[in-house]
Parts: C-alpha cells; structure tokens; sequence
C-alpha cells in the first residue's frame, strides 16, 4: 500500500480559506493541546497539529481512510515539514504539520452522561458500520503503517538511537510477538519473566490476519454533533409532526488516527478494553456493541502492558 507523496498540500479551490502560515500557527491562542513536542491549535475553520514529535503518517492515515471508506475523520488539507530554531537553545530541528479540518461537535466522552439508550444504539450501531469497514480493506500482507513503515503503538518504541528499532514492519505475526518480548527486554523485565512471555505468545498470540486498525477507539477520539431530530410521530388528529429528543439524528466522525495501520485483528479490541481504566461506567458493553470481543487475546495484552508499564 504506497504511502501519500509528500509534502501533501490539497487544491487551492477546495480549501475553506487560505492556510495559515507557521508564524500564524505558533501564534495562535486556541491551543487545545501540548505535550512536550507536539502540539494542537485551532485557526478559524482549521485544526493544525504541529511539532518534532507528530507522525505525518497520521495525516496520511486520515487521506488513506477517507479514500477507502464511508468513515467521516476530519478532512486533510496539508502535510508538510519545515526545518525551525527554537529561539532559546539556538538547536534547529525538523518539526511536521498536519492541517486538517476542524469538526463541530463534542467527544462522545463529553456527552456520554447526557445520551440515552436509544442514542447510543443509534450512534454504535453505526460506529459498527464502520469498524466493518476499516477490517475490510484489504490487507498488503504485512502488519506496520501505510507505506510498509513501523507500527506507531507506544508498544514497539524504544526511543533509543542504539538499540535496534522493534517497531517493524512485519511479515509474520510471530515476528510481531519476538518485538514485544523485546520491548520486555528493553524495558528491564526479569530475563526469565520475559522468557514466559516468549514461550507464551506462540500460543495465545497466533492466527491473527492484519486488519487496518485506528489504534486508540476511546470516547474522547469520537465526535458526535447533533442535528435536527428525526421525526418521531404524525399525529393523525392534526398532521403535526413531534420530534423527538429520542430520536436525534447525530453526525459522527473519528478523530486522531496517529496509531492506524494493520494490526493482528485483536488489537483494537484489546486496546479499547484497556482503556476502560477504571471501569466506572458501562462503556465497556457498547466496545462489545461496535467491536468482536477477543477475550483471551484481551487478558493477555492488559497483562503485557501492565507490566511494561507499572
């Protein structure tokens, strides 16, 4: 699957207005986000994602989406990197920018308390739809990101110019599985912990095909907008239309795709449980509602992570 021809800018005639230009985007005010090297702002009809730590593959990742399927992500307006100079330490570094489409709307995080039962029935079943979707485009025979590039799960990251990459790509699930039992080792475990691990994984972690996968489903990387309600009831006496709050009609779309690529077909699943966190609410039946459940694969990958990361 060829990566998108970089820089990517979209045509002039399709843009909501002119693109803000760097000095613009560093000056902005609407920050919605920073976190050490990458940051979020808003420019009037534009969300701009800048900094050495972004991934262009993430603004690939939306273009290759939107091309191969219905799924609403937030249209792509230019990737580009620029060479910059941090003003204190005088250290030049290449940071990229990804200028996509700001959508109206709340996370499903934000809304999730207001929503009834009906409207969540609405909203999964159609974000089912579109997990059906993403698993059915096909696969280019390898696990890693578009373009034949490594998998951007924090799984597979080193960090460290001296160690070898794990990140991939993969032509095998099983070289898949020798990465994590590298990231163990990377991480420090017991050598004779990780060896369980090596051993185990064959086992449980074997027949998985690569499907396209985004990577991090959660609340908060889905956005819903309502808009006007369907109509609910005609009254026969009169011919009055009632709607009903019950029966609103939401538009949806899923945002942040900086994880996407082909994963074994248990990864999202898997993550999604993961990050239920706390478990303080019932979100985790309506992942059950737009994903099939991989239970077996799920407890071994909340084991992984956790000791990776406690």
């Amino acid at each position: 699957m060829a990566a998108i021809k970089l820089p990517y800018f979209a045509p002039a005639s399709e843009l909501p207005q002119p693109l803000p230009t760097n000095q613009e985007i560093h000056d902005s005010t609407e920050q919605y986000m920073e976190t050490g090297s990458r940051r979020l702002v808003r420019i009037g009809p534009y969300m701009i994602k800048y900094g050495p730590g972004v991934s262009v593959i993430e603004g690939e990742n939306m273009i290759f989406v939107s091309r191969e399927t219905t799924i609403p992500v937030p249209r792509v307006y230019a990737i580009y990197t620029a060479t910059e100079t941090f003003r204190h330490t005088k250290t030049r570094v290449e940071s990229n920018y990804i200028v996509m489409e700001h959508l109206e709307g709340n996370t499903v995080s934000f809304e999730w308390g207001l929503l009834s039962e009906q409207q969540k029935d609405h909203i999964f079943a159609q974000l089912r739809e579109y997990m059906n979707q993403l698993r059915s485009i096909p696969s280019p025979g390898y696990y890693g990101s578009i373009g034949r590039r490594g998998l951007l799960d924090c799984i597979f990251w080193t960090g460290d110019n001296a160690c070898a990459p794990l990140d991939g790509p993969f032509d095998t699930e099983q070289a898949l599985n020798n990465a994590m039992h590298g990231k163990l080792l990377y991480n420090n475990m017991l050598p004779q912990k990780a060896e369980f691990y090596r051993r185990a994984f064959p086992v449980i972690l074997q027949g998985h095909a690569p499907v396209f996968t985004h990577g991090d489903f959660q609340r908060k990387n889905i956005i819903i907008k309502r808009v006007s309600p369907a109509i609910s009831s005609i009254d026969t006496s009169t011919g009055v239309k009632h709607p009903s709050l019950e029966d609103d009609v939401f538009n949806i779309a899923i945002i942040d795709w900086e994880n996407a690529g082909w994963y074994p077909d248990y990864w999202e699943s898997a993550l999604a449980l993961f990050a239920c966190g706390t478990w303080s609410d019932d979100w985790h039946l309506w992942i059950g509602k737009t994903l099939d459940l991989l239970l077996n694969e799920y407890a071994w990958m909340q084991m992984l992570r956790v000791e990776l990361w406690s």
